[in-house]
């Protein structure tokens, strides 16, 4: 997008590309928060189911041998959380991206995130070198 002299965005190229890619990226992040919550209700039911064996005079080892696949939820939960902050990081790139083609500057951005400039910055620094390899 390019601007003006008074640094007031004007259409131009890439924005409906950037503004695609934003949409594109924020929509699996949503699907992504759907995920992690199934996840979630996953692990919360097999560490209740964990507690009620210990409280009931399981060792913790006995309860784990009888619930089938509770460790299973452990590692689930992990990698889930981690696709979680890869998407999250994601859609931070696609809004830096689109945001400073729209003229918006990496302290307001970083402002508007609730996050420190440095981060603003280094985040403004990757998503311009993803946009152009």
């Amino acid at each position: 997008m390019a601007k003006v002299s008074c640094s007031i965005p004007i259409e131009g190229v890439g924005v409906t590309k950037k503004t695609d890619h934003f949409v594109k990226e924020i929509s699996a992040f949503v699907e992504m928060t759907e995920r992690l919550r199934e996840t979630l209700a996953r692990y919360k039911r097999a560490n209740s189911n964990l507690a009620r064996r210990v409280a009931r005079g399981e060792s913790v080892l006995e309860a784990f041998d009888a619930m089938d696949g509770a460790m299973d939820r452990q590692r689930e939960l992990t990698e889930m959380l981690d696709e979680f902050e890869e998407a999250r990081h994601r859609v931070r790139l696609a809004l830096f991206e689109l945001a400073r083609a729209q003229g918006a500057t990496v302290s307001e951005l970083g402002r508007r995130l609730g996050i420190s400039r440095q981060l603003a910055s280094r985040l403004a620094t990757e998503a311009t070198a993803e946009a152009d390899p």
